[in-house]
């Protein structure tokens, strides 16, 4: 798996207000890490020196052109096969190229960054594409957004989500809806489409079980907030009507984070584009797809 290491210095950029401060690299279209003005973290924490950056440890990456596992690195559409190469040590194709490559800054202030980050199609991947990301502070709330081109000759379908990566507490909990989940095929792949069980039920302020868990939600209000008593903190996230579903991961191996990942398509929607979408957008040449999630800060425990 790559580890996202640089042999020369990541572009690191400080974002700040009164309220939070909020770092990013240009690596990965990365969010480093993220707290309050008075140090409490609403993002996990970076573990590492800048001059080593990862990727992998950092709090938020942006999931561009599609997210999550590709069953058989590849996809059946307008008659052609398309095909990945695996961009980790996993056998599946990861994530997107968006996480791994270099984005180039193309505005920045003391609250606010643009950055954008293109490729061409090639024997790794079929997509051709510009992704722009804007990441802003304004008061209380960090805001990301997010748009991808297809710079393609063709239609292909595409997706889009975040990926952040949030302090886990024994006493965190989690409130957000959702009407259904996927089970976890052994390959990490969503398997059967049901009613989550009553542990994966976070309707209300919910602890999270303490068990492995890596499953897609669908039906999602594109509204969820996280509470960490121990810090008398708490966090209200809202994404755009283009994000109808999420991922939720917590490791059984390490307790110390889990995510909570807005897409915009189910994961391994590839499978199945040409019968369901699945949320994946189909573009043609020069057309677009964006969207964007905000976090926004509260001190106090108690989510509404």
């Amino acid at each position: 798996m790559p580890s996202g290491k640089q042999s020369v210095p990541v572009d690191f950029l400080v974002l700040h207000n009164a309220r939070m401060t909020v770092r990013v690299a240009s690596k990965g279209g990365a969010v480093v890490d993220g707290k309050t003005s008075d140090g409490r973290f609403f993002l996990r924490p970076y573990i590492g020196t800048e001059q080593e950056f990862t990727v992998q440890r950092a709090a938020c990456f942006p999931l561009v052109p599609i997210g999550n596992r590709v069953a058989g690195n590849g996809f059946h559409f307008t008659g052609r096969r398309r095909s990945f190469v695996p961009n980790t040590q996993e056998s599946l194709y990861l994530h997107g190229d968006g996480w791994l490559g270099d984005w180039n800054v193309l505005e920045a202030s003391v609250e606010a960054v643009t950055m954008a980050f293109s490729r061409k199609a090639d024997e790794n991947s079929p997509y051709a594409y510009r992704a722009t990301q804007t990441i802003r502070l304004t008061g209380a709330t960090l805001d990301m957004q997010l748009s991808i081109t297809n710079r393609g000759d063709e239609i292909l379908p595409f997706g889009m989500g975040f990926h952040p990566f949030f302090p886990r507490t024994p006493e965190t909990t989690l409130k957000a809806s959702a009407v259904r989940w996927w089970t976890e095929a052994p390959s990490h792949l969503p398997h059967t489409l049901e009613a989550p069980p009553e542990d994966m039920v976070f309707a209300g302020s919910t602890p999270l079980p303490d068990r492995w868990i890596n499953n897609a939600f669908e039906g999602w209000d594109g509204k969820a907030a996280i509470a960490w008593p121990e810090q008398n903190l708490s966090l209200r996230l809202k994404a755009t009507e283009d994000f109808a579903r999420f991922m939720l991961f917590a490791p059984d191996t390490d307790r110390s984070f889990f995510c909570f990942e807005p897409m915009s398509h189910t994961p391994n929607a590839l499978a199945s584009v040409e019968a369901d979408p699945m949320g994946l957008a189909l573009l043609a040449p020069g057309e677009e797809i964006s969207g964007g999630l905000s976090l926004t800060i509260l001190d106090g425990s108690k989510v509404l």
